[in-house]
């Protein structure tokens, strides 16, 4: 086992248990700024909450600055205005009385009449200022502010943020040597603060790179000391037990890859598989085919560990001959530790097995490892094999 290989390790297959819910996890919890990484965080586990903060950049100074105006200014006709904003020339919401505020539009300059987007942009802000309000003052909701900032000026956003009731403030940060990535401390009442091993990457026409395991992890640590109790579980039914793991599984002929079971165990228990690959081209790596009684709506998980060595530019999840797919992809950048994918999808009533596939391209001879594969009955993925 790669000894870089993260803390955070896929757990052992069963047929029936209980695991982290992550979906309600992280429905506890609301985006204050600064930056689009908790909102793709929520994205990678398949919900889309709305939030005026989810996808928008907002400085401490300015978040406190509107809390102490209780927000009545921003997002105002005369606050707003739109920016053109390079590649894709898409407009980003600007407020005056609020420099550092910007947030997406998902409307295009040449395809989009701005000012159309701009009353939309004006009548959305207000709803999401009511419903922003309404949290406050309910107190259920872990509020998150990501980035660098002053001490002194991220207190005083949790006391405008205390003001409206009884809330509590996660400020995400960059680890260091001595606050490794993955924990979190309470820095006093009210504030906590977490790690992560770096922010979110964002380019042209890729996946956004975002550590989503680390933001799982002092998300439900961050749970545990706000609640004071555990995060919250739900039951697991695993189609794929663990003998299938180490009796079904096989590389699909076409592909020439093949696959073995290690000697050894992810660090929690599970089976590990070593997957090489045969062709230089996007193509199946391993298969797991499990009986069912019907169609429907299933969701496939797994963990994979890339190595340094590996040249790939995509591993996926899939289910061959389903619809309607939804998915998050692991990147092949990150190298060393585990990292979750998934795929969720309808297939045909009268199915009556189910395909689970990883795919991946890269060089001949290409190396990855997988484990923790688990199928269920589910439009999203449980959170099988996140251990804290």
């Amino acid at each position: 086992m790669d000894p870089s290989a993260s803390s955070l390790a896929p757990t052992g297959s069963a047929e029936y248990g209980f695991c982290l819910d992550v979906q309600r996890l992280l429905q506890f919890f609301e985006g204050f700024g600064d930056g689009c990484d908790f909102g793709m965080v929520q994205r990678a586990v398949g919900i889309e909450p709305f939030g005026l903060f989810r996808f928008a950049g907002c400085k401490a100074l300015d978040v406190s600055a509107l809390l102490r105006t209780n927000l009545q200014q921003l997002g105002e006709p005369a606050d707003l205005w739109l920016e053109e904003v390079p590649p894709k020339r898409e407009y980003r919401v600007k407020s005056r009385q609020f420099p550092s505020f910007t947030s997406h539009t998902r409307r295009f300059g040449g395809q989009d009449d701005p000012e159309v987007i701009r009353v939309a942009q004006i009548e959305s802000i207000r709803f999401l200022k009511r419903k922003l309000k309404r949290e406050l003052s309910l107190g259920r909701r872990l509020f998150v502010y990501r980035g660098p900032a002053d001490i002194n000026v991220v207190c005083d956003a949790l006391e405008q943020l205390r003001t409206y009731g009884d809330n509590t403030l996660l400020w995400v940060r960059i680890a260091t040597e001595t606050l490794p990535p993955r924990s979190v401390r309470r820095v006093r009442k009210g504030l906590l603060v977490g790690f992560v091993s770096r922010f979110g990457i964002y380019e042209h026409d890729r996946t956004p790179r975002v550590p989503v395991e680390d933001w799982i992890v002092i998300c439900a640590k961050a749970y545990q000391l706000w609640r004071k109790t555990g995060p919250p579980k739900m039951r697991l039914q695993n189609l794929i037990s663990a003998e299938s793991m180490t009796q079904r599984y096989r590389a699909p002929p076409v592909s020439a890859a093949t696959v073995r079971v290690l000697d050894e165990q992810a660090p929690t228990g599970s089976v590990v598989i070593e997957h090489r690959l045969g062709k230089a081209e996007f193509t199946p790596v391993c298969r797991v085919v499990v009986p069912v009684e019907s169609g429907g709506t299933f969701s496939f998980s797994a963990w994979v560990r890339i190595p340094e060595s590996f040249h790939g530019r995509r591993i996926i999840a899939t289910l061959p001959g389903c619809s309607r797919a939804s998915r998050w992809n692991p990147d092949t950048n990150v190298t060393g530790n585990w990292q979750w994918l998934w795929i969720s999808a309808d297939l045909p009533a009268d199915a009556r097995s189910v395909s689970c596939e990883l795919m991946a391209d890269g060089d001949v001879g290409d190396v990855f490892y997988s484990a923790a594969w688990c199928l269920e009955r589910r439009n999203l993925p449980s959170g099988h094999g996140f251990h804290l």
